[in-house]
């Protein structure tokens, strides 16, 4: 079945709401940079001043060149269905066409908007069951129309036929979709779990938050960058990770600069293991470990991903081999330890296996291995991973035994390997039945 085509996006952007800055970029560019991740392309901006939101969008745009921007100007104190139409001719939205509309003064998950876009009927974005989380973000908001707030729509054209063209446009949305005349994506309906971060993260839109509830928007949308089931060396890393991000995502370093930065740190590592420096590269590796949580945390939070970015594990793996290679060069050439390249091929050869065996689940149960139960949440807890080796490694280190570190990481992972295979076949015979 060939997917429905991508309607035309309308962006309603008014100030100073459109303009109000979480997290180091207004909630204009965070839209903008939603649909150019959902695969918009161009876009037209209807406000209430253009000079300003042009001006803005020409200073902060990430990508700017990749998603074309037409502006509209408005002129009524309200957003009116002749304000529309008039952006639908200019847009030569057909008459048997959809438009999504999407209003900038509202923090809005991405999963939401593609969800919307995705819809063949009239709908409007609600949410009938707003999580408590986000209740003080709500206050300033009419009480009885919390779950009706209009963040965004998708209109076909016919829905604009014998409308009053001076009538409030939110009111004639708000309105139908109280009487079901419009259909509704409702936000508090759907799936929460999120693969990629292997954890339930709720989908919300938020109004442009008054300055003195700025920071708590801003708190939840860092909460909202952090990956579930850790091994516990990332639980410790998880608030530094946040205090730098909520450093850094005021500045220009994009997460890409991170990224680079620290595959040149890994890098840097496995040199001076194999040289034996390795107090100096176990608190380089430690460093890695923090850093290597900041790049996703800051994609995430400023909606910056990129084709990089989505390859980084396959860096993060090649430098991760390196230093365990680097150790048995360095061992074997110092005679520490004797069949050092033995053990870490047995090591190799393991990893690949289980990297196979996680692969089979992910594409069996549509989630990581490690997020299938209580007890494989657990394993991840105590898991051989980088960040558990490093740890390990470096209290044997501290202990005057770096050899045995290096043996015990390599043992360490043999035994996740086996216990990982043994479960995805456990999984995958299950889910079989």
């Amino acid at each position: 079945m060939a997917k429905p085509s991508r309607p035309p996006l309308l962006i309603v952007a008014d100030s100073p709401e459109a303009l109000t800055e979480l997290c180091g970029i207004s909630l204009l560019e965070r839209t903008r940079r939603v649909a150019l991740h959902l695969g918009f392309r161009e876009a037209m901006v209807l406000s209430n001043s253009v000079e300003a939101m042009a001006e803005h969008i020409a200073k902060q745009s990430w990508h700017r060149s990749d998603l074309s921007l037409m502006f509209r100007e408005r002129r009524a104190a309200k957003v009116t269905v002749d304000d529309i139409l008039d952006c639908l001719a200019a847009m030569r939205v057909p008459s048997d066409g959809r438009i999504l509309i999407v209003f900038a003064g509202f923090y809005c998950d991405g999963r939401l908007f593609r969800s919307l876009a995705q819809t063949q009927a009239s709908s409007a974005l609600i949410d009938s069951d707003p999580p408590s989380i986000i209740a003080p973000l709500l206050e300033n908001s009419d009480a009885h129309s919390v779950g009706r707030l209009l963040c965004a729509t998708l209109l076909s054209s016919e829905w604009f036929s014998g409308k009053n063209r001076a009538a409030a446009f939110a009111q004639e949305i708000t309105l139908d979709t109280m009487t079901g005349q419009i259909a509704s994506v409702d936000a508090a309906q759907e799936p929460a779990y999120v693969e990629s971060m292997r954890r339930n993260l709720r989908p919300v839109f938020f109004p442009a938050p008054s300055p003195e509830r700025r920071l708590l928007a801003e708190r939840f949308l860092r909460e909202a960058t952090q990956s579930g089931v850790l091994d516990f060396p990332a639980l410790v890393h998880a608030p530094i990770e946040k205090w730098i991000v909520s450093h850094l995502c005021r500045t220009s370093i994009t997460p890409n600069q991170i990224t680079v930065g620290t595959g040149i740190l890994g890098l840097s590592v496995t040199l001076l293991y194999a040289f034996g420096h390795l107090s100096v590269g176990a608190l380089l590796a430690l460093l890695v470990g923090i850093l290597d949580g900041v790049d996703g945390k800051l994609a995430r939070l400023k909606v910056q991903t990129t084709r990089i970015g989505k390859g980084e594990h396959l860096l993060d793996y090649f430098v991760e081999m390196s230093w365990w290679a680097a150790l048995a060069y360095h061992f074997h050439a110092t005679g520490q330890v004797r069949y050092a390249y033995v053990i870490w091929l047995i090591f190799f050869a393991c990893d690949s296996l289980e990297r196979l065996a996680k692969w089979s689940v992910k594409r069996r149960v549509g989630r990581s291995i490690d997020d299938v139960s209580g007890f494989d949440r657990f394993v991840r807890y105590v898991a051989g991973r980088r960040n558990i080796y490093t740890w390990l490694f470096t209290f044997c280190l501290l202990t005057g035994r770096p050899a045995t570190g290096f043996i015990l990481l390599c043992l360490w992972g043999m035994a996740t390997a086996a216990v990982h295979i043994f479960r995805a076949l456990q999984i995958r015979y299950t889910f079989q039945k």
